[in-house]
This record gives structure tokens, sequence and C-alpha cells, in this order.
């Protein structure tokens, strides 16, 4: 009788594709994988000569899936956390737990990772696993065993526990600050003003300042987390928050020049709506906190900014 073989192109290209394109990045995809950003190039080419398609366009700013790419990533992911659900079961079996984190990628780069050594030593029984995500788990297909979000706390079949409260406020680089004659927010540029993915947040710290009318934010859009090595680096100024631009600001690669912030929104644990947490999310948690807690104080003691706001109605914070 003869027996059909099943063709299948290289798992590894696929598992690279799949990666990338669950990021949208061949970078992320390249350090959640462990390999380098030329070994992620390389899988996709060779997945693309193989099935005859273009998955990926190449853009100035980086990559975007194309129709055909998309339609293979949303056949794969699921085929993937099928793969990795069946040896899960295993890894649990012999006294180790699999807990898997989904994190917003700032998050996660900026703040947790740094981190993570800390929990790992503590905890070596337990296989942790980091997923760098801005989109939401979906916590009943499995997807992840906790989540840390930024928002409003309120989200759709999740229980959320409040981690930290944000207030926003300019940093940039102490060189920066030095190289330009700032003495009040009036004094700011719009160029050198970074957006990440709205200017909304620059609107309401400008008019909290009382300068809304004078000054514009016109700088360049940098998503996610790089409007801070942008800041780090000289370019200008980057509206951030304790967690995104806390350990630079304590290692004084960046400052914070004003004494005006605007709250916002909150980050938050976040979980299935109505399941208990495992013995290692548990464990996870407690770690958690108590490292927010110690960034909190050592946050604290950083002296804030001495730079005013140019009008006698400007507030230094507002309510969310």
């Amino acid at each position: 009788m003869c027996v059909m073989a099943r063709r299948l192109p290289s798992l590894n290209a696929l598992r690279a594709f799949e990666t990338a394109a669950r990021h949208v990045s061949f970078s992320l995809a390249a350090a959640e994988l462990n390999v380098t950003h030329a070994a992620i190039s390389r899988h996709i080419r060779e997945l693309e000569a193989t099935l005859g398609v273009k998955l990926f366009h190449r853009t100035g700013r980086g990559v975007e899936l194309t129709d055909e790419g998309d339609k293979l990533a949303r056949d794969l992911t699921p085929a993937f956390d099928m793969l990795v659900a069946a040896a899960g079961q295993f890894a649990t079996s012999k006294g180790r737990e699999q807990l898997v984190i989904s994190s917003e990628i700032p998050f996660a780069a900026l703040w947790l990772v740094p981190r993570l050594g800390r929990f790992t030593s503590q905890h070596p029984d337990i296989d942790l696993v980091l997923d760098p995500n801005n989109r939401l788990a979906d916590f009943s297909k499995n997807e992840a065993d906790l989540g840390i979000r930024f928002g409003p706390g309120v989200w759709r079949d999740v229980d959320a526990e409040k981690l930290l409260d944000t207030e926003f406020t300019p940093v940039c680089s102490p060189a920066f600050l030095k190289k330009h004659s700032i003495k009040s927010a009036r004094d700011l540029a719009g160029p050198t003003l970074l957006q990440e993915d709205t200017k909304e947040h620059w609107i309401d710290w400008l008019a909290a300042a009382g300068v809304s009318g004078a000054v514009t934010a016109s700088g360049p859009t940098l998503k996610g987390h790089l409007a801070i090595g942008a800041a780090e680096a000289g370019q200008g100024f980057a509206l951030a928050d304790d967690i995104t631009s806390g350990d630079s600001l304590l290692a004084k690669r960046l400052v914070r020049p004003f004494d005006i912030s605007i709250r916002h929104h909150a980050y938050y644990l976040v979980r299935g709506a109505g399941t208990k947490d495992c013995r290692s999310a548990r464990a996870f948690r407690t770690w958690l906190l108590a490292e927010i807690d110690a960034s909190d104080m050592a946050l604290k003691a950083i002296k804030p900014g001495t730079l005013k706001a140019d009008a006698p109605q400007a507030r230094r914070s507002r309510p969310e």
C-alpha cells in the first residue's frame, strides 16, 4: 500500500514566520526565539520561496504582512498554540509548572525583562514564558496565565488588579537639556516633542503647562517604547511614566526637567474572569508587587524637576 507523506515547509521557517507575524517585527521575533535578526529573515525568505508567495512587505520603518502572510498567520498561530498546549501537559506532570505571562511590549522591554532574573532565581522550578504582545491575551483559549496591561482597567471577560497609577511627564537626556536653553514650558520646540501612537498625551500635557496655544507637538512618531530610546540619544523629549522611564532616570540617562505631569491610566495585572491563580501565578504576582514597590520607592528619592508652567491656571496633574 502506498502511503503519502505529509509535505510541510521547514518547521523552523514556519515558527520564525509565525513569531514575526504575531509581533509584526523581525527584531522582536528574534528576541523571543533567541536567534539573530538575520536568522529570522533567512527563514522567512526560505518559506516565501517554498510557498511561492510574498509574506511580508519590507518598508523603511519595518515590515508589514501581505494579504497572503496575514492569511497564513491566522492559520498558524492557533496551530502552534495547540502544539504548546500538547507539550505543556507533560512538563507540568514532572513537578514543574509553565507560567505564560503576556505583557505589553514597552512594559516588558523597559521594566520587566531587566528584573526577571530575580524571579527565575527565586523560582527555578517555574518555566516562565514571556510573550511581549500589545494584543490582550484571550484567556479563554489559554493564551496566557496572566497579563500585564496599561489602560482604564475594564476589559471584557477579564479580571483586572491595579498595579500602579501613572503620571506622564517629559523626559530627555542630560546632554539635550544642557545644549538647549529651556527655562519654561514655553521654550519647548514642537519638533523635539517625540510622539508615540497619538498626540493626545502631548496635547493634554501642553494644556496642563499652559502653553497649548504657543507650542504644538510635531516631532516624529516612534511607536511603542522607541521614543524613550530616542530621548536617551538626545533627539528630544519623550512623554513617559515611571515604568517606561524609571530605570533610565535612576541610571541618569534621562532627567525630568519639569514639575508638571498629567495623570492617565494605570498598569494592571489581568487574568481570565473568575479564574484562580495557580501556584506559579501566585508566586509571580507576589514577586511583581514587591518589585513595583521597590521601584516606586527608588524613584521617589529622585528630586522633581524645577522648570515651571507658563500660566497661573496650569495644573500639575489631572484626574483620569
